[in-house]
Order: structure tokens, then C-alpha cells, then sequence
């Protein structure tokens, strides 16, 4: 039996939570057995969440689809990845050739943003498929911050940052960040560090429905602030 220790990133959210994985192999078997928050990790600081403690679950699942499956009837039958492949193009193209570009829809997951080879590569196939029909994790989750941003900075990627670690107010609206871990704020334990504006004398206040978010804490929309010179309260500057 060997074990082995891996330091990798979390690639579900673009908190990118450092990680520690130990695999073990038994004859020729390789398993995941432990998946932990990196202590080491500067950025996420041992921080683990747990859709990152899941992947082990995933990964060792005897369930997992291993490679492409075909419905023939009510049955389903595996197929070479090439044939998928041409399957798919083929089935693609007579939609399209038969209802139009737009009969076509795509949605894009989360972690698609984290993959070099969709990031890279994925924009030239879904710009022959021509369809306005596109959908993706944006789209439900934090479209309104990029339509802001667009309005107010001219880009829709230049979304302020909330100086979590040094500011002395933060003002939360109506969102969840123990549950969203501060979408789009990029802090991993982003509990420890809003307990910690008020260890430091700062305040963290927040306006949310109780019954919508029965917690003590809400964040997903915040602004904080810091006091300037002047002694006035100034917004964090926009970050791309």
C-alpha cells in the first residue's frame, strides 16, 4: 500500500481553495482517501468547504460515467468517444439545419471558467453554433453584479472588491456568503474573516429577509469602507 500526498486548488468557485489529497494505492488501485484545506495555502489558509470535500465522493463513486453512453431503446449502451463525437455534430447540425441557429442552447457550468482547454477553446464552438440561446452559471447567480459594473465602470469585469481584511465597516445586502462563500469577493473562509473586522473594533452589518437567510451574517452584495483622511467613508476601488 503507498500513500501519497497532493497539494492542489479547488477549482468549483473562483475562491480557488487551496487543497491537501491523499490517495492510496493498493495493487495497482488508486484511490482518494482524505481531501483537506491546505493550512500552507496563503490565500484560502486551510479554509475547505464542502463541495471540495465531495470530490472524493465523485471520484470514487463505482457509478461514475467513465466514458460516452448511447440510449438504444430504453437501454444504454457505451460508444467510443470519436463516435460520440460525430454523433453529436451530426444530430447539432440537422437541428440547426431544420429550426434554425437558435434551437440550439448551451449552458456552461461553474467550473467551466476554472479549465484551461473551455477556456481556451470552447468560444470557437460556441461561435460557430451561432446561438443567442447562452446560458451559464453567470446567468443565475451573479449577471446583475456584471450589468452593474458595465453601467457604473464602463466593463462588466470591473467588479469591485470588498477590502475584507482591512476595512472597519462592511454594509451586506440580501445575500448568504457562509452559503456562497462571497461570490465574486474571492475570500475563501469568509466567516473567520468577518468575525475578524469586529475583533479588530470594526462593524459588519447586514439587510436581509430572516426568513429567507435565518443567519447572523448575509453577504453577497457587500460594500465596505474605509475611512479616508478626511475622515469621510470612501468605497473600495474597482478591481478588473
Amino acid at each position: 500500500m503507498t500513500k501519497t500526498l497532493h497539494h492542489r486548488a479547488c477549482h468549483l468557485c473562483e475562491a480557488i481553495c487551496g487543497l491537501t489529497i491523499e490517495t492510496t494505492e493498493v495493487d495497482g488501485d488508486l484511490r482518494i482517501t482524505s481531501i483537506k484545506g491546505d493550512a500552507q495555502d496563503t490565500f484560502s489558509r486551510g479554509h475547505i468547504c464542502p463541495k471540495a470535500v465531495a470530490l472524493q465522493d465523485i471520484q470514487n463513486d463505482p457509478d461514475r460515467l467513465r466514458q460516452p453512453m448511447l440510449r438504444v431503446g430504453s437501454e444504454w449502451q457505451p460508444v467510443e468517444w470519436e463516435d460520440a463525437f460525430n454523433l453529436v455534430a451530426e444530430r447539432l447540425a440537422g437541428i440547426q439545419a431544420r429550426h434554425g441557429q437558435n434551437a440550439v442552447a448551451v449552458y456552461q457550468g461553474n467550473p467551466s471558467v476554472h479549465n484551461y482547454g473551455l477556456m481556451t477553446h470552447s468560444n470557437y464552438f460556441l461561435g460557430l453554433l451561432k446561438t443567442r440561446n447562452r446560458f451559464s452559471a453567470t446567468s443565475v447567480d451573479q449577471l446583475p453584479h456584471h450589468l452593474t459594473s458595465h453601467l457604473m465602470y464602463g466593463h462588466g469585469l470591473l467588479l469591485p472588491i470588498p477590502d475584507i481584511d482591512h476595512t472597519d465597516f462592511m454594509l451586506i445586502l440580501g445575500g448568504n456568503p457562509l452559503a456562497s462563500n462571497g461570490s465574486i469577493m474571492t475570500v475563501p473562509d469568509v466567516e473567520k474573516r468577518l468575525k475578524a473586522i469586529q475583533a479588530r473594533g470594526g462593524k459588519a452589518r447586514a439587510a436581509a429577509k430572516r426568513r429567507r437567510w435565518p443567519i447572523s451574517i448575509c453577504s453577497c452584495v457587500p460594500v465596505a469602507m474605509r475611512r479616508c483622511c478626511s475622515g469621510c467613508s470612501t468605497p473600495c476601488s474597482p478591481k478588473a
